[in-house]
This record gives C-alpha cells, structure tokens and sequence, in this order.
C-alpha cells in the first residue's frame, strides 16, 4: 500500500480547490490568472515537468497541447452573464464537469502510456504545469468572451457610463 506523499496530497488539494471554484457564481476577473502563473511556477521548479528524453518530452508536449484544448473548449462553453453591477460571472455547470473529466482522464492516459510503453515515471510538476495550461487557456477565452457580452442599459435619470 502506498502512502499519499505531502506533495502529492498538496498538488490533489489544490487541483480540487481548483474545479470546485469552477461551480460556484464567481465574477470574470483578472485575479484568475494568480492561480495560473501559481501553476505553471510550480511547474517549472526543477527537475522541470519532463525528462530531457525525447519521449519525455514528446509526452509533455502532447499533454500540454490536450489540456490548452480542453481549457479552451470549457472557456467556450462556461455559462457566462453580465450582472446588473455591470461585472460578468460564470458558474459551470454539468458541461464543464464532463470537460473537467475528461481532461484529467486524458492526462491519466498521456501518463500511464508514458510509463507503460516508453518507462517514462509520472511527474508531478508535468500535473502543475499542465493545471496552470488548462486554466490559462479557460481564462483567456473566458476573458474574451466576457468583453463581448452586453452592457445593461443605463437607469432611467443615472447618466450612462462611459465605456
């Protein structure tokens, strides 16, 4: 039996942290991209998130490409709306759990064939760097996709703001 290791047990903790922010009513903001570039640090503190091997890192890239795909995707699909404070939220919903699942079923994929076929162990700091991707490419297009949504109309007897 193996015991779960501190760090293995923080980088679990956080990730939960993480998609369990995703379901409740939260504003559209920049304050996302702290866990982000969290994330991706956290990723790139030696060792580094791959062996310098050529199927280390071809399993890096692979992984990071799935996971900018599927942050992308859920940043496409997050239920998002302007709030009469003029802020956007979002709150997902049962899309952005089966896009969750998959993307960390993909990265059980991408790490058990990298050890399975070409020995490659998993690394911990691959899972923070690919978090950090996923995250950052959800957040982008969130971003994106809230300066594109409407303003509600001015009050009767308020000036309106500029914008």
């Amino acid at each position: 039996m193996t015991v779960m290791t501190p760090d293995v047990a923080l980088a679990v903790g956080i990730a939960l942290i993480v998609i369990v922010l995703q379901f409740t009513t939260r504003p559209v903001r920049w304050q996302a991209w702290i866990w982000v570039v969290l994330c991706v640090a956290r990723g790139c503190v030696p060792p580094g998130p791959a062996r310098a091997t050529t199927a280390g890192i071809g399993l890096l890239v692979v992984s990071l490409i799935a996971s900018a795909i599927f942050g992308a995707v859920r940043g496409r699909t997050m239920p998002m709306w302007r709030g009469p404070d003029g802020l956007v939220y979002r709150r997902g919903g049962g899309v952005t759990l089966l896009l969750w699942l998959a993307t960390i079923a993909t990265r059980f994929l991408v790490s058990g064939l990298g050890l399975v076929v070409f020995d490659e162990p998993v690394d911990l700091n691959a899972l923070w760097l690919g978090l950090g991707v996923t995250l950052a490419a959800q957040q982008l297009v969130m971003m994106r996709r809230a300066g594109r949504l409407p303003h509600p109309a001015p009050r009767p007897g308020r000036p309106a703001r500029a914008r």
